[in-house]
């Protein structure tokens, strides 16, 4: 389990002060930093006697902001435990999803127009497999012939028997992640990051070193090269391109600088391509 000490969540909450009920504002303070990720699910939050001592403040008023997250399902407070951040599944007291309300449990958008013609295409295609056991550990050759040609255009020069298929991208990465890591070894991934890539690195047994990236300033380019620098993680897990959930790209000249540190110091980079090829906000889609 990580935990934030009141020392380094202090910095974060600047700006809590700035007006409201104290406690509401410290509460809202740091259920927006769950929200964006920079205080992930599953960190323990430090006791209240110590983050009210580094903020200068009456205890209770963390005790009031700590209850309040607690009431709104960000706070699960166990004794022995401590205060663990979590995010609600459901509003309070709300058991369905009702008009004008958003969930940000999940970033899951609809389907897009395309998907259905593609799926009556894929339909159209399945008795040709339906003579077969159904059973392909490293997927229909069919795909990963169009997969390799697809990095190939690209400009990376790549086979069938180099693509393995898997049900998912947690799958893959946690394939990965079991196959190259040892239980212990450091593992670099940004922050905030695809949630389900970090669990499938914490069940690997991963000592987790986090690189901050923000959607006004990317990555913070000197961290990440020191994170490497200092660390020699085993591997590293990153998005270089429309960053799940920030949407920034690494510039050429970081990829590069990047790629260099890794193959130096041994670490095996996963690069996570889901949202590569969008061209969000008008920008052109990878080739």
């Amino acid at each position: 389990m990580n935990l934030v000490s009141a020392r380094a969540l202090a910095p974060l909450l600047t700006g809590w002060r700035d007006g409201g009920v104290a406690y509401s504002s410290l509460a809202g303070r740091i259920r927006l930093l769950a929200l964006d990720g920079r205080v992930s699910a599953g960190t323990r939050l430090p006791a209240e006697r110590e983050l009210a001592a580094q903020l200068q403040v009456s205890r209770t008023t963390v005790t009031a902001a700590y209850a309040e997250l607690r009431e709104a399902g960000y706070l699960l407070s166990q004794r022995g435990s401590g205060s663990i951040v979590q995010l609600p599944f459901r509003v309070p007291g709300q058991t369905e999803s009702q008009p004008g309300y958003l969930d940000f449990s999940k970033a899951t958008l609809p389907a897009i127009p395309g998907i259905v013609p593609a799926a009556q295409l894929a339909v159209e295609q399945l008795p040709t497999y339906l003579a077969d056991s159904g059973f392909d550990p490293v997927g229909i050759p069919a795909l990963r012939e169009a997969l390799a040609d697809r990095y190939t255009a690209r400009g990376l020069p790549t086979t069938a028997d180099q693509i393995m298929v898997s049900i998912g991208a947690q799958h893959a990465i946690s394939l990965v992640a079991r196959t190259i890591m040892a239980r212990g070894d450091r593992a670099l991934i940004e922050n905030p990051t695809y949630p389900h890539a970090l669990d499938s690195l914490k069940a690997a047994g991963a000592r987790i070193v986090p690189v901050s990236v923000t959607a006004e300033g990317g990555w913070d380019e000197i961290g990440l090269e020191q994170a490497i620098q200092r660390t020699s993680p085993s591997l590293g897990y990153l998005m270089p391109d429309n960053h799940n959930p920030t949407g920034v790209s690494m510039s050429v000249d970081l990829k590069q600088r990047v790629l260099g540190l890794a193959a130096r110091h041994g670490t095996t980079l996963i690069a996570d391509e889901t949202m590569a090829e969008l061209g969000l906000d008008g920008a052109p889609a990878l080739p």
